[in-house]
């Protein structure tokens, strides 16, 4: 005798607990890490010792991981319940502060990416695990704008493309399925329908995917104007601004 499998809500107790004193906790020490990591921008110089620079890097991958927690978190959370509006006040409130906390330590990665290839070698030399990172910074050198230019992207991103997302996700979260299985009528969810999408019955999967087009092409109009923002948007940035 087999049993049905029944879903349970994601644990994000690995990220965070979802007690709201906690997340605050959060916004705070990442706060309190950028304003420390911001005092050590007049110390850059391309004769910067490596131990010095590689103090600058794990303060940089402290804010890094605290940040991608935060995200990590409040995306989850969002993608658990696109209704949920407590879900969708944090994912904004998150990707606001990011923006504003990334244009506050953008200084590090534009020397950076400007620093003589000399003296970038010399502190790459012993960057150990950080190594990879910093090469890959450099490779984007050709297409970086100005600190202003990147801070305004940003901060346009956050009221851009990601609201853009955003709204898809919401939007189409919300819709409802018809599928028959085995004589019985179903009503069911995009997760729910995309199950029997990979059953062994060819006739099922083509029925289910028939059913997620149907659905989908109702709103094919709104959906399209969504998909062309986005791709307006990328090619506004990366091809004519930055030159790809």
């Amino acid at each position: 005798m087999t049993s049905t499998y029944r879903t349970t809500r994601w644990s994000l107790s690995d990220l965070f607990s979802g007690k709201p004193e906690e997340i605050e906790a959060a916004f705070s020490r990442l706060e309190a890490l950028v304003q420390e990591f911001e005092a050590l921008r007049p110390s850059l110089r391309p004769e910067l010792p490596a131990e010095e620079f590689l103090k600058m890097a794990q303060k940089m991958e402290a804010i890094q991981e605290l940040g991608y927690r935060l995200y990590g978190y409040a995306g989850l959370s969002f993608a658990a319940n696109t209704q949920d509006q407590n879900a969708l006040t944090l994912i904004g409130r998150v990707e606001q502060f990011l923006a504003e906390m990334s244009n506050r330590i953008l200084f590090f990665s534009l020397w950076w990416k400007a620093l003589d290839d000399e003296n970038a070698a010399r502190l790459m030399k012993d960057a150990g695990d950080f190594t990879y990172w910093l090469e890959e910074m450099r490779h984007f050198k050709p297409y970086t704008l100005s600190e202003p230019e990147e801070k305004i992207i940003n901060l346009k991103n956050v009221t851009g493309a990601s609201a853009i997302e955003r709204l898809y996700d919401s939007y189409t979260n919300r819709y409802t399925f018809r599928l028959e299985v085995d004589g019985e009528a179903k009503e069911l969810s995009r997760g729910e329908l995309m199950v029997y999408v990979r059953q062994h019955d060819p006739d099922l999967r083509a029925r289910a995917y028939q059913e997620l087009y149907r659905v989908y092409g109702n709103d094919g109009a709104i959906l399209g104007q969504m998909y062309q923002a986005l791709a307006r948007d990328w090619r506004n940035e990366n091809l004519i601004l930055r030159g790809y």
